[in-house]
């Protein structure tokens, strides 16, 4: 059952729930008087049968029933003290793996989430977290328990027998060498369990999130199907643990059968021989029968140890995984906002050709950068490198002269606002999705954010205004909606860097008018950087960078690239400016 990677796995899990220690110590006394009250119920019986029935003492009549009585309710009493505090510690624990998974996937790198489906990660918070706090929940107090009670009770045979408890222990390897295979068998098909939970979760969370091109594309029999294939992997798994689990059991019963059958025969001829009471032959059968109850306690306990060392493999992969970079110590108070990128070539890991490559560029302090070129040109990816959420393969990028790398990430990103293409809100109010990020905001600022995005008006005519609940990641509103609410995000972070990756995609002509009005304002005084296929957007920009293929190609005016009859001239004309 414990072998050096179960043991390693499981000295890891124990350490959070360390910090409980008058939690454990009352368990571990509920523990020891349960293992107590095991071999006591068997002496008394034992006593019962001398003294009561063979050697009729009448202060027996009563006071070994009371005795056996007492046993049974100080059983019953640690029994309940001894479910409700390791409950209570396995909880504590699974709140804290929970937090620390949760806490490690929010720092973990960019490339870990393109790399790992959300379903899969969700699954090891919510599947393989469960599965871990059974295994504390149950096994430790199973083990340590029954542990301590096969002991007691052995204790209690060898002192009534030695000669009948050797042949008892003949069977030890045997039944050792069935629970190891077992384990190892459990093991792998648990692993399985845990890629199979994580698979279906991922093929749910893509089914629900896209129900709509679902059902445009009559895509609902292939969803369906491509999720019955991940239960039907899941099912498969399951069984292979409940078969191994459920033989392993039994076995181990009939083997412990045998014994118990050859140990009586030979305790009969005892008796007869003058050489064992009748009471102490009825204190060790009864001792005996009660020592294969923990024994298959602790063998059916193997299928949840070895399930939650299966997710506790999964879950230590996550914590070890390597955060995001963030080795920079120098904090930056203000900022021009001068962007320089000095040889910069990036690779994505696995992309079998760089991104970017020497890209030299600089981008102006407290002027507007527009980024153009086709699809794969590497503009989105200049802008991520900007942000840190990749860090470059070669060269370098400074920050007003000051290496990216060695900035805080936190204080870097405090001077950048990001709005994507992409955008994401939250289910909870609008004043709340506006001042993400922010833990006090007053509401004239929302208001004042949200009228720069021209969000307000549209705000105003909702029954419950700021306070109303987007639903999720705002299904409530529509495209142009979602798009101006993520914008007075940003303009609420008043950022000297402001980053816009496709920011006015989702909006009509009339709200994009609306919003370049707002830009104009929101230009004064910052570097603006600017991902967009719309001629007004690209026009108006300080200075224009055309890249293809990860290279620089041209960068000037809108009138400059023009009169250079050039790419961005081609792009222009055929109105192929978007990504």
């Amino acid at each position: 059952m414990f072998d050096r990677q179960t043991l390693s796995l499981y000295g890891r899990l124990l350490r959070y729930i360390r910090d409980y220690k008058a939690a454990i110590f009352i368990t571990l006394i509920t523990i020891a008087v349960i293992a107590a009250m095991e071999p006591l119920s068997a002496i008394i019986l034992g006593n019962l049968v001398d003294e009561s029935l063979i050697e009729k003492d009448p202060n027996s009549f009563i006071l070994l029933p009371l005795q056996l009585a007492g046993v049974f309710i100080l059983k019953g009493i640690a029994e309940y003290f001894s479910k409700v505090m390791s409950t209570w510690i396995a909880q504590k624990a699974i709140l804290n793996i929970r937090s620390e998974l949760y806490s490690k996937m929010l720092f973990l790198p960019r490339s870990h989430y393109n790399e790992t489906s959300t379903g899969s990660m969700m699954s090891k918070i919510t599947y393989d977290v469960t599965q871990t706090g059974n295994a504390l929940s149950e096994a430790w107090i199973v083990i340590t328990r029954d542990s301590l009670t096969i002991l007691a009770l052995l204790a209690t045979l060898i002192y009534y027998s030695w000669q009948l408890t050797l042949v008892m222990l003949v069977i030890g390897p045997i039944v050792a060498f069935f629970i190891d295979r077992a384990g190892k068998l459990m093991r792998t098909s648990s692993t399985d369990m845990q890629d199979d939970m994580g698979q279906l979760t991922h093929r749910l969370e893509e089914g629900l999130k896209g129900y709509q091109d679902v059902k445009i594309y009559g895509s609902e029999t292939y969803e369906l199907d491509r999720f019955k294939t991940s239960a039907e992997s899941l099912r498969r798994n399951t069984m292979k643990v409940t078969k191994v689990s459920a033989l392993n059991v039994p076995l181990v019963q009939v083997i412990a059968a045998i014994a118990l059958s050859i140990v009586v025969y030979i305790a009969v001829q005892m008796v007869n021989a003058g050489t064992m009471t009748a009471g102490d032959l009825i204190t060790y059968v009864t001792a005996m029968g009660l020592i294969f109850e923990p024994i298959r306690r602790i063998t059916n306990i193997n299928a949840t140890v070895q399930k939650g060392m299966a997710a506790a493999k999964s879950i230590f992969a996550i914590l070890d995984a390597p955060s995001e970079d963030n080795n920079g110590t120098q904090t930056l108070e203000q900022i021009d906002g001068r962007i320089r990128f000095e040889k910069v070539s990036f690779t994505y890991p696995s992309a079998d050709k760089p991104t970017l490559t020497e890209l030299d560029l600089t981008i102006p302090a407290r002027k507007t950068t527009a980024l153009v070129g086709q699809s794969g040109s590497g503009k989105s990816t200049l802008a991520n490198l900007i942000a840190r959420f990749y860090t470059v393969t070669d060269g370098q990028i400074t920050l007003d002269d000051t290496p990216l790398n060695d900035i805080e990430l936190n204080n870097l990103r405090q001077h950048i606002a990001f709005v994507s293409q992409n955008v994401i809100l939250f289910n909870d109010t609008i004043a709340a999705n506006i001042a993400y990020g922010h833990d006090e905001f007053d509401e004239a600022a929302i208001i004042a954010a949200a009228k720069a995005a021209h969000a307000w008006e549209f705000i105003q005519t909702l029954p419950e205004g700021l306070d109303t609940t987007i639903g999720d990641n705002g299904a409530l509103l529509s495209g142009g909606q979602r798009q101006r609410i993520a914008i007075a995000r940003a303009f609420l972070k008043n950022a000297p860097i402001l980053i816009m990756d496709e920011a006015t995609s989702a909006l009509d002509n009339q709200s994009e008018k609306l919003i370049q009005d707002a830009m104009e304002t929101l230009r004064e005084n910052r570097t603006v950087i600017i991902i967009a296929h719309r001629l007004s957007t690209i026009e108006n920009a300080d200075n224009i960078v055309v890249l293809q293929d990860g290279v620089l190609q041209e960068q000037g005016s809108h009138d400059e690239l023009m009169a250079l009859n050039a790419i961005y001239y081609q792009l222009y004309t055929q109105g192929n400016l978007s990504e």
